[in-house]
């Protein structure tokens, strides 16, 4: 073999081992990535779990002061209504 070979060969294991390790590396920080992502989005799942059942209780709170403002109303238009049969029944007399 000569010299020049055994350079060669020298070099492209050299290379072959950084390939490896910095490939190795990367798998390393991939996964890590990968796990803090899964975490991320398991925090962002509850995140929005929590909002989808405040917005159900807001949704309820509505409907239940929609109901109350509309007995408010037909109170009201009662009263008027009757106040307006009365007044009509008194000039008529």
């Amino acid at each position: 073999m000569t010299p020049e070979l055994i350079g060669i060969l020298a070099v492209g294991a050299t290379i072959i081992g950084l390939l490896l390790t910095f490939w190795s590396d990367a798998r390393a920080d991939i996964k890590k990535l990968r796990a803090e992502f899964r975490a991320e989005l398991a925090d962002l799942r509850k995140d929005v779990q929590a909002l989808t059942e405040r917005v159900s209780r807001l949704e309820g709170r509505v409907s239940r002061l929609e109901e109350r403002m509309s007995r408010l109303e037909g109170v009201i238009e009662g009263f008027f209504t009757g106040r307006r049969a009365r007044d009509r029944h008194d000039d008529a007399a």
